[in-house]
């Protein structure tokens, strides 16, 4: 003879139910779970020191050139991604911020990194969004202006279509940082 079930099981699954049915019925939330970048990739670590430069030696070619706005990230939607802040600044304060995450210290005026933005789009047309950074890194010498070194790296990052603009260029930002960190020739010009 089967017994009936209790009155505190009966509330608890209905509970579950009702927090978990809407997450199941939402195709973005299923986007989310294979996409979250805290799980996607790990920290990148390393040593040595440098400085940053300000802001305006992140040249932001695209609107250099007049192509768009120096606040405007180019996407295949029918509007842009504007921001309060220029894409030179907010992705600047990224790669300062990924550097010390990674282990860098940031307070050597002897090595200066600078770069130019070539490339920064988003194509969301689809879920989840493809984020596209192309930056070209320089670092120089601050006595002798000589160029210690110097590349471009271009990385693509997938979000949720609906995420957080903040996350997701901060999420792009990082793995162009940690593209450059993996360069041993990077991690010598700053040793």
């Amino acid at each position: 003879m089967a017994t009936p079930a209790s009155p505190l099981r009966s509330v608890a699954l209905k509970g579950c139910g009702t927090v978990l049915l809407p997450l199941m019925l939402s195709a973005c939330s299923w986007s989310w779970f294979g996409l979250n970048s805290g799980a996607q990739h790990a920290r990148t670590h390393a040593s040595g020191s440098l400085s940053v430069a300000p802001a305006n030696e992140f040249v932001y070619l695209p609107a250099r050139d007049g192509h768009i706005s120096p606040n405007r990230i180019e996407n295949t939607a029918m509007t842009g991604l504007v921001l309060k802040e220029d894409i030179n600044q907010v992705v600047r304060n990224s790669v300062v911020s990924s550097l010390r995450i990674a282990g860098l210290r940031i307070d050597d005026n002897r090595r200066v990194l600078s770069g130019s933005i070539e490339t920064f789009t988003v194509d969301d047309t689809r879920s989840p969004a493809l984020w596209t950074l192309k930056m070209h890194y320089v670092v120089i010498d601050a006595a002798t202006q000589k160029v210690m070194f110097s590349t471009t790296r271009t990385v693509r990052q997938k979000s949720p279509k609906f995420t957080s603009n903040t996350i997701a260029i901060e999420d792009t930002v990082k793995l162009s940082v940690d593209a450059l960190i993996g360069d041993p020739g990077f991690i010598k010009a700053v040793n």
